[in-house]
């Protein structure tokens, strides 16, 4: 089996906007139109709207994967912040709790990886546990290939706007969401292709993700 690294940077360089209307629901469409300053807004809306679902399916999968080696306290206080989170009434306040919670995930995950804890428990954890990571590494490399797919459609509509600057102040949270999804698909190819060979090592079954995968539900949040 392929690793899904690198079906990520196959699909970076390659991936036809016929693949990339039939996973993101359009988005072919979006990147041949022909958007003014006027009719522009309501492309900016649909890819925020995407991104933003591709920040929540990358982030719940990262956050799965560090659950699957975490104790029962620290299981928890991960539960106990995703509540809380999900309780805001304020959406900035709750982008904001979400994104310490997945970048602190993160970096404890990598934290295990890089000391080989990780290497060490991974062929240790349940039945349960091991299908967990299994599930959220296909769910990571679907998020990557919608990554590098609305990478190209944002990049598309800022040089759109460029055409007429009254329309800039539109597209500027696209702006904004390009780093974010230029880290799901660089990390594919490091840190996540890292845990996806020591999963297989483990005799975890990691899908290869397409164009018409569907995410799983990890049945942790």
């Amino acid at each position: 089996m392929k690793k899904i690294a690198q079906a990520v940077m196959v699909a970076a360089c390659l991936m036809g906007a016929g693949a990339a209307h039939a996973q993101l629901g359009g988005l072919g469409g979006l990147l041949g139109a022909k958007s003014s300053g006027s009719d522009i807004g309501g492309d900016v809306t649909t890819f925020i709207n995407q991104s933003t679902a591709l920040s929540k399916l990358t982030g719940n999968a990262v956050i799965a994967i560090n659950i699957a080696f975490a104790n029962a306290e620290q299981r928890d206080q991960t539960k106990a912040e995703l509540d809380a989170i999900a309780k805001l009434t304020d959406p900035k306040e709750q982008k904001a709790r979400t994104a310490a919670l997945v970048e602190s995930q993160s970096a404890a995950a990598k934290r295990l990886y890089d000391s080989g804890e990780m290497k060490a428990r991974m062929g240790t954890l349940d039945g349960a546990s091991k299908k967990q990571v299994g599930d959220a590494l296909l769910n990571y490399g679907i998020g990557a290939l919608q990554a590098a797919a609305l990478t190209k459609t944002g990049q598309s509509l800022i040089a759109k706007a460029g055409a007429n600057p009254m329309a800039l102040p539109q597209v500027l949270p696209v702006k904004d969401s390009l780093p974010m999804l230029g880290k799901v698909v660089s990390d594919s190819g490091g840190f996540i292709a890292g845990v996806i060979k020591l999963a297989q090592g483990a005799k975890i079954d990691v899908q290869q993700p397409k164009a018409d995968s569907k995410p799983v539900d990890l049945g942790v949040f």
